[in-house]
């Protein structure tokens, strides 16, 4: 074996101890100093507060004495607490994913609340969260359904990565993503998902056989779609058309009753 072929298979190993033992500890080890500055700062902004109250009492115009120096020391101890408060969303935001990438069993799920989380962590892609304009439309109070978190999780990130990839291609188009429910169902809508789809999808999804492989019918470039739809259809009771002169695909789940 040369060198490049010891790294791949050492990447490997790593890669492989990543989701499961890797990011795990990083969180918990991020945790602790993120939640020991958000403290500090937000103690120290109280304290500062307190203290400008008591020499504002003792000596009414030491604003007009110190000037912009006086009020930018307040300011900035506010920007601080603010990029704390920033820097804790989107270390949720990435701890969620994992989190979710690592719950197996079947258990209720919100799929509004679980699609938020996503779009929260899509914006660590770049060219998603700065090159897509997006028109989002939750129901946070839509029923809940009986799934695998972290099969609902992947599916809709490969949803959503694809529509925004096809999305590059289209400039001055929207993202349009939007969840609502009705006595039955849930339903989940995502725009610009067919120039992913592959001809014949449904027919893909469904093989005659119990035994066939839809991926066989697939093109290389087309199977992160139709894994991910393919999943969505295991998951429990779906429904799924897409509309393809408004390019908008929908996803149905039944809730419980």
């Amino acid at each position: 074996m040369n060198e490049t072929d010891l790294y791949t298979c050492l990447e490997k190993k790593f890669l492989d101890t990543f989701l499961d033992e890797l990011m795990p500890g990083i969180f918990h080890n991020f945790a602790n100093p993120l939640n020991g500055i958000m403290g500090r700062a937000k103690l120290m902004q109280r304290r500062m507060e307190e203290f400008v109250r008591k020499i504002e009492n003792l000596y009414p115009a030491i604003a007009q004495e110190t000037g912009a120096d006086y009020k930018k020391l307040i300011s900035d101890i506010a920007a601080i607490n603010h990029a704390s408060d920033e820097f804790f969303d989107m270390f949720r935001m990435a701890t969620g994913k994992f989190y979710a990438l690592g719950s197996r069993d079947t258990e209720m799920l919100n799929l509004s609340v679980l699609i938020e989380a996503e779009l929260g962590f899509a914006d660590f892609y770049l060219d998603y969260k700065h090159n897509v304009k997006k028109e989002i439309h939750l129901d946070m109070n839509v029923p809940c359904i009986t799934g695998v978190t972290a099969y609902y999780s992947i599916a809709f990130w490969m949803l959503i990565r694809e529509a925004a990839k096809n999305l590059q291609a289209r400039n001055g188009e929207t993202l349009c993503i939007t969840t609502t429910s009705d006595d039955q169902w849930v339903i989940v809508t995502v725009s610009h998902v067919g120039g992913s789809l592959v001809r014949g999808w449904r027919e893909i999804l469904s093989p005659a056989s119990a035994d066939a492989d839809p991926l066989t019918c697939a093109a290389e470039g087309e199977k992160d779609l139709i894994q991910a739809l393919m999943l969505f259809r295991k998951a429990g009771d779906v429904e799924m058309t897409h509309d393809g002169e408004a390019d908008l695909f929908t996803i149905r789940v039944r809730h419980q009753p």
